[in-house]
């Protein structure tokens, strides 16, 4: 009948998206202000919205359902029910709606609806708390028509229906500060189709209900906030004026479609690559979490790299006796790059070394070296004691090659290039391999084969572009499949990404690859010799987390920061110059390798990533890049100037995810800049990279705006 439903997902959060440190430190608003000598603001610090809670794959998901009427026929006073499922109950637990700022004297989050309160006192039977009621199966509704006086509904008070839009002054804080109406004569107005509603939740527990379900994680936290659009669904938002007020993203900015990750104003940039789609489904939060759990899990200890949370015993003793690193993150840092060589003496035990013989066997991948198998792991330890030991071999920065290249403007660019040195015998082949970025991983996978295929050129272009495919076997099934992960795309699927990466750079097995004897070859890859290793559930959830990795919003529109409050660094933006960045981005045919627009299909399991419109500047597609940037390593069709065109969402918040940590870009890290990055371009690259090389100083600034707004 045209009624719209929308099911999502929550998790627990520090604090509420807004914060920097605590409320907005504006002039002129609060009794509190706070000013330096010069009577300017003092930034109260970061906030905390984007971490995770401690134990957050622990009672801290729950599934969210907006039941709306706006588009049904004949409806002229539209309504939303809004419906919670909980796995743990939660004492106290509750649900605001911020809806606008409407009052310029008002801070904090607006309206707040009590959720288990009768009114702004009484809890629900007692303080009974909310209930567990288990999250519906798709395609069911089991509250579609309820409400109690409009405020308390289904789910045996955790529910409302919400049919007005009020205003601020209709308002007043309880005796738990909680913002309830206050009988005043400023009329609430009907909701109407198009209306933006902000929603946000904060939840209580007490320590002995957690106790009692032996989960030693904290007892208050607070929630996402997510923009609701009557009429359309939820969207990815930003802060306007005059406080931040909530305003849908236009679609221009959404990278990873619908999912796309909004604007960040509590200073968490380091946590932009770690966020859920935004329309992530109320079952899949809790397989995001439990996958995330893995990523983060140190696979010999098992504990976990952020503190407060529990160990996780699954996890213990997984790995091999020679390995790089024990967690995915501790590669990934931030779910983004590696650490960049730029060290003398540097160990690179943090970036992937690929080794190999010299010649290639008859699918045209790289010899195993005798020693080394196809990847070279650094670090040992004693299986049975759990001592670190000295395995004398590795790899380290030796030294630099460095030359300059002047642009049109005189300005002299240095590129660098590190020298590589072996503790233990030289592989006759061997590449530098950075980690890369996690995100979008899942809407790279939806995308289909013939769209891929469909931009190969057999025969190059006027500047010389061509584009080819590579082709994998997939090890489970031993079926050839078009390559799409990896530096070479060397890699068919998400599945085979992530066990490889197990094996290779740490050293644990999987089903996929059951034993270490995997990493000299497929024909020593006998299942019948197989060693523990993750188990499938542990791989499959690894697996639907990258899946489910959203990607951040560009940043080309500017934030309505409050009055005296300076724009955070990565918002600072300047729309106009980006939009000239993009039109030089195209004009000098960037977009021959870096396509931006691209429809995902049906392939995928998850809803989130189908047919969404997405800007991942990427073909997938093999290039040859020059000599300058070759090595001698073969992977299938991909000899060893060829590489995959990397995705270049996210780009700009490169060294805000690092956090402190040199990264660098290409394939093995050397440029320390965009540009060094653009100017190491050769082969099929060389007439754009000239391009660049020649432009205006204006246009090559504006193009570099324009790719760290993405």
């Amino acid at each position: 009948d045209g009624t719209l439903v929308t099911r999502f997902g929550m998790v627990g959060r520090s604090r509420h998206a807004r914060e920097r440190g605590e409320d907005w430190n504006e002039i002129g608003f609060g009794p509190n202000d706070t000013v330096d000598a010069q009577g300017n603001p003092v930034d109260k610090g970061p906030g905390a919205h984007l971490n995770f809670v401690a134990n957050y794959f622990k009672n801290r998901t729950w599934g969210v359902e907006f039941i709306d009427n706006s588009n049904v026929a004949g409806v002229t006073a539209p309504r939303i029910i809004v419906n919670q499922y909980f796995q743990q109950a939660q004492k106290g637990g509750g649900h605001s709606f911020v809806r606008r700022f409407d009052e310029p004297g008002v801070t904090g989050f607006g309206w707040m609806s009590p959720g288990d309160l009768l009114d702004d006192s009484t809890y629900l039977s007692d303080g009974a708390p909310c209930p567990v009621v288990t999250k519906p199966a798709n395609g069911v509704l089991l509250h579609p028509d309820s409400g109690f006086n409009g405020v308390i509904g289904a789910n045996d008070g955790c529910s409302v229906v919400f049919d007005t839009y009020p205003g601020h002054r209709a308002l007043s804080a309880n005796a738990d500060g909680v913002l309830v109406p206050n009988g005043s004569s400023v009329a609430a107005r009907s909701l109407k189709k198009g209306d933006i509603i902000e929603f946000t939740s904060s939840f209580f527990s007490t320590r002995q209900v957690m106790d009692a379900i032996g989960d030693n994680g904290g007892v208050r936290y607070y929630t996402n906030e997510l923009t609701y659009v009557m009429g359309q669904g939820l969207r990815p938002w930003y802060g306007v004026q005059p406080r931040l007020m909530n305003a849908p993203l236009p679609d221009s900015t959404l990278q990873g479609g619908l999912g796309s990750i909004s604007y960040d104003y509590a200073d968490n940039p380091s946590f932009m690559f770690q966020q859920q789609h935004n329309t992530i489904g109320m079952q899949n939060i809790q397989r995001f979490m439990e996958g995330r759990r893995w990523l983060h899990t140190n696979l010999w200890t098992g504990e976990h790299n952020e503190s407060g949370n529990d160990r996780n015993d699954a996890g213990r003793h997984l790995q091999g006796e020679h390995f790089n690193q024990s967690s995915c993150f501790n590669c990934h840092i931030g779910n983004g790059r590696s650490v960049a060589p730029t060290t003398l003496n540097q160990r690179l035990d943090t970036m992937a070394v690929r080794v190999g013989e010299t010649g290639t066997d008859s699918n045209g991948n790289a010899l195993p070296h005798p020693v080394y198998g196809q990847a070279l792991q650094m670090n040992a330890r004693s299986t049975s004691t759990g001592d670190r030991q000295n395995w004398g071999n590795g790899a380290w920065v030796s030294g630099f090659d460095n030359h300059d290249v002047t642009l049109a403007d005189g300005t002299v660019v240095q590129l660098r290039k590190p020298q590589i040195a072996f503790d233990g015998p030289v592989p006759g082949a061997y590449s530098v391999r950075s980690a890369q970025p996690l995100i979008g991983m899942g809407l790279l996978e939806a995308i289909d084969d013939d769209t891929i295929l469909s931009w190969v050129r057999d025969i190059p272009d006027a500047d010389g572009v061509a584009g080819s495919a590579n082709y994998v076997y997939d090890p489970e099934t031993g079926d050839v499949r078009l390559g799409r992960y990896g530096w070479k795309a060397g890699k068919a699927s998400l599945r085979h990404q992530v066990a490889n990466a197990a094996l290779l750079d740490m050293s644990v097995t999987s089903s996929v690859y059951p034993t270490r004897l995997c990493l000299f070859g497929p024909e020593h890859c006998d299942a019948s010799n197989a060693e523990p290793g993750l188990p499938d559930e542990a791989l499959q959830l690894m697996t639907q987390y990258l899946q489910l990795l959203g990607v951040p919003a560009q940043r080309s529109v500017q934030s309505g920061f409050p009055k005296g409050v300076s724009p955070l660094p990565y918002l600072d933006v300047a729309p106009d110059k980006i939009a000239q960045g993009e039109q030089v981005f195209k004009a000098i045919r960037c977009n021959a390798c870096h396509i931006s627009d691209v429809q995902t299909s049906n392939r995928s399991e998850f809803a989130e990533v189908r047919n969404q419109r997405i800007k991942p500047y990427t073909d997938l597609l093999l290039h040859d890049m020059g000599a300058g940037l070759a090595d001698n390593f073969a992977e299938g069709l991909a000899t060893g100037n060829m590489w995959r065109t990397p995705p270049l969402w996210g780009l700009g918040y490169t060294e805000y995810v690092a956090d402190g940590v040199p990264v660098g870009y290409l394939h093995d890290g050397r440029a320390r800049t965009v540009t060094e990055a653009i100017l190491w371009h050769g082969g099929e690259a060389e007439i754009i990279k000239n391009r660049f090389v020649n432009l205006p100083t204006n246009e090559r600034e504006a193009l570099l705006a324009f790719l760290q707004s993405l």
